[in-house]
């Protein structure tokens, strides 16, 4: 069986990233996929799938935020 890489396995090296998310995601669809995953395993790939995608939206939701308030400054400064 492929292990999913941990989030804090990663959180000891370095700041988790957007595409760190993304991988760990892409790695528990992969486990769902399987037709001999039994069910409490199941819940528990999806539960952390979850959870990272919570993660990873947040930090898409900051960059739009920071997007944001550059164009806002960019704005100002060109007025």
């Amino acid at each position: 069986m492929k292990k999913i890489e941990s989030i804090k396995n990663i959180q000891k090296t370095k700041e988790a990233s957007f595409e760190d998310y993304l991988s760990i995601i892409s790695q528990c669809l992969e486990k769902l996929e399987k037709e001999d995953i039994a069910l409490n395993e199941c819940l528990e790939v999806y539960k952390e799938g979850m959870e990272n995608l919570q993660k990873a939206q947040k930090i898409l939701e900051n960059a739009q935020l920071q997007c944001n308030e550059l164009k806002m400054q960019y704005k100002k400064e060109n007025q």
